[in-house]
């Protein structure tokens, strides 16, 4: 049987799904709102109506009226943005320092790739970079994401065996449209040699391009594949789990409780008028004798014995929807939407903001770890291509997410300490370091020569000062 580029790995289809709603999720309303049903299955009155025409414009109407919550964006940006607040620190070789300015070939810098890298372990736990080598010898990294690495494979705990889908839009230069080419890269290792090849689907079907070996400088085949799998807690092919995925379910599920809240109101929100006492309602409206508008100009005649009255929804299911709904989104704080709390907590010690948030920010360690490990990872490899040394390779990602800054009390209370004979000069200097109140890159030697310099310099002026000022006789 001819070998099919487009089959995917077993784990890939348990895992698409998840990411198909984190993916819809981050997108927010729009893309949740065009899947229809997938998110916000039809009403039972809705689909009780025979006629589709009529049917479908119920029930667009019932979706449009919904608001999905931005839940998953805001937070995933939140928490990009508190790993990556301080960047990485990246060392490279020579060779590699112009991957600083151009990691990619869509322009990313490094840190650029980096911040690419880390959004999506928070969107969907999984990230692939394939260090590569240009014609003309320049070193690049490309990017795949987790619905682009269909099928892999390994032997002794190495990968051997990978496919990558390349599909995308390709201008056609004689007609200037824009046409999907199908594009799958087979890469894998044929007699102890990293190897590559791309498949295109054609007219006449999946049609192969000729095999390349990889080599280094010294035109030496690569023997292990370069291909770095990066996940929410390792660097292994298997997919992670969904870091946020707890937190696209509770959006999904305000949606649709959102969508029955609003349905409601819509259709009661109004008082209905009712006119009571005609023997043939029917024939009392299509001969103008009941009433069928509202207003100050108008005069309701009735009948003898009628009755005029509004029907009215008093609320209490209404009132049980909006409070599952902020039930909802109150759980949704629980996995880190803190944007959407509307209390201010009191006043917390350092310490115990560090005991509430442990958790929460554990997770984000995680990601700040393994995003520069896969970086890293991916670098080293690069290196080894080009022919550099890969232990100078290094990318260390700040994991300290609190605002150490001291305040006026606690410097005070620091100050009382150390003259209180409590702790040494040098122990208050590194908390003073910690605080953010002296540079980090200065040694306590340092701060010691500058405290003797302003001293000296003190002295001098208080001497200059004394010889200036006039004495008495």
């Amino acid at each position: 049987m001819a070998f099919d580029p487009t089959t995917k790995h077993p784990l890939y289809l348990a895992f698409a799904p998840f990411w198909r709603l984190m993916r819809d999720a981050f997108d927010g309303e729009d893309a949740v709102k065009a899947r229809g049903e997938i998110y916000l299955p039809m009403k039972s009155g809705q689909a009780a109506i025979i006629d589709p025409i009529a049917r479908q414009k119920a029930y667009d109407a019932y979706r449009m009226r919904a608001e999905f919550p931005e839940l998953v964006a805001p937070t995933v940006r939140g928490a990009v943005g508190t790993i990556l607040d301080q960047p990485s620190t990246i060392e490279l070789p020579s060779a590699l320092e112009p991957l600083r300015e151009k990691a990619t070939r869509d322009g990313l810098t490094l840190e650029g790739l980096h911040r690419r890298i880390a959004i999506e372990l928070m969107t969907v736990g999984r990230y692939g970079v394939l260090p590569g080598v240009a014609q003309d010898g320049t070193p690049y990294l490309a990017g795949y994401v987790a619905e682009s690495i269909i099928n892999w494979d390994e032997t002794d705990g190495r990968t051997d065996f990978l496919v990558l889908d390349e599909t995308g839009l390709v201008r056609n230069r004689e007609t200037g449209a824009w046409d999907t080419v199908d594009v799958f890269l087979e890469c894998f290792i044929q007699d102890g040699a990293y190897t590559a090849r791309r498949w295109t689907q054609t007219q006449n079907g999946w049609v192969a391009d000729e095999e390349i070996v990889a080599q280094d400088r010294k035109r030496r085949a690569l023997d292990s594949m370069p291909f770095v799998f990066i996940g929410a807690n390792d660097l292994t092919a298997a997919p992670d789990d969904v870091p946020l995925y707890g937190l696209a379910k509770l959006a999904v599920r305000v949606y649709r409780i959102d969508a029955d809240y609003s349905f409601a109101l819509h259709m009661t929100s109004e008082p209905t008028p009712v006119a009571i006492g005609f023997d043939d309602p029917k024939d009392a409206v299509e001969n103008g004798r009941a009433p069928t508008t509202l207003g100050s100009s108008k005069l309701w005649l009735l009948p003898p014995g009628g009755d005029a009255k509004y029907l009215e929804f008093s609320g209490p299911g209404l009132e049980a929807q909006s409070k599952a709904i902020q039930d909802a989104l109150s759980r949704a704080v629980v996995f880190g939407a803190q944007i959407l709390s509307d209390s201010q907590r009191t006043a917390e010690s350092g310490e115990a903001i560090r005991l509430r948030l442990g958790n929460q920010t554990s997770t984000l360690k995680t990601i700040a770890l393994n995003s520069a490990a896969g970086l890293e990872r991916a670098l080293k490899n690069l290196a080894v291509w080009m022919g550099a040394n890969p232990d100078e390779v290094k990318v260390t990602p700040v994991t300290d997410f609190f605002d150490h800054a001291l305040s006026a009390q606690d410097i005070t209370a620091l100050v009382a300490g150390w003259q209180a004979g409590a702790y040494s000069w040098r122990t208050m200097f590194d908390r003073f370091q910690r605080g953010e109140l002296i540079p980090a890159d200065r040694t306590a030697d340092d701060e010691l020569g500058q405290i003797d310099q302003e001293n000296i310099e003190r002295d001098t002026s208080a001497d200059e000062v004394a010889a200036l000022t006039p004495r008495a006789a």
